[in-house]
């Protein structure tokens, strides 16, 4: 019985012993944990990308400008301009192949202020690639861009919006947030009718946090000023995409 009592005791103070071990190795390894590179397993549990911005109550309304090879260098120009004299900032989805083709305008980009997000290297259907076609065209689009700006991108949207668990689990293991949006101009179909594009933006219902689909096209770059005013009837301000998530 004095056995059966003594090993009893010490039977518990092993477990005691082995809890705390491993307690504390839990502990080392979230305090170790490399938080400059936040992980975002929740995207890819959910398999799907963002429609709209994290943040309630942020105060904006994101635009993301889509930029690949082919979209005219003059309407980026004009995006640019207009956004000068708005004082407004809004982020820019380009392509690595664009990046190689256009490193000083992509700098002069990001000097005024506007925000960088990834386009994949090449203009692909994202969504049937497998995994590792994702991540080597995600990977070498963020390694040239980064490259160029010297500064980490945060976030990646597939061309045409096409995605699939493959292309979020990529995202998820680079780290990025992957996202659409709920607002298209589709200014790639109007690309001459700025009136089109100005009033579909006004039917839909933008709310806090929503993210605005645009390109360099002739209908956007004459109609961005009209765009933002719709975004501040709503007492809102155009922004970028890291001023409607949480990061």
């Amino acid at each position: 019985m004095i056995m059966m009592v003594l090993n009893k005791k010490k039977l518990k103070k092993i477990f005691i012993i082995a809890l705390v071990i491993i307690l504390a190795i839990i502990g080392v390894a979230f305090m170790t944990k490399d938080k400059s590179k936040p992980t975002f397993n929740m995207f890819y549990r959910a398999g799907e990308p963002y429609y709209s911005g994290t943040k309630e109550k942020s105060g904006y309304v994101a635009i993301s400008c889509n930029v690949d090879l082919g979209w005219e260098t003059e309407y980026l120009e004009k995006i640019l301009k207009v956004l000068d004299e708005k004082k407004a900032k809004i982020t820019f989805a380009v392509t690595g192949r664009w990046a190689e083709e256009n490193p000083e305008l992509l700098l002069e980009i990001q000097k005024k202020g506007h925000e960088i997000a990834n386009h994949g290297y090449k203009h692909l259907d994202y969504g049937t690639l497998d995994y590792d076609k994702n991540y080597e065209q995600i990977k070498t689009s963020k390694e040239i861009i980064e490259n160029i700006t010297k500064t980490e991108t945060k976030f990646f949207q597939a061309p045409g919006g096409s995605f699939n668990k493959d292309t979020v689990k990529a995202c998820n293991d680079l780290g990025y947030i992957p996202y659409k949006w709920d607002i298209d101009t589709i200014d790639w179909k109007n690309r001459q009718e700025p009136d089109v594009i100005i009033q579909r933006v006004k039917s839909k219902d933008m709310k806090d946090s929503s993210i605005i689909l645009m390109h360099p096209t002739y209908a956007s770059a004459e109609g961005i000023d009209d765009i933002i005013k719709i975004i501040e009837e709503k007492e809102l301000k155009p922004g970028k995409l890291s001023d409607v998530f949480n990061l």
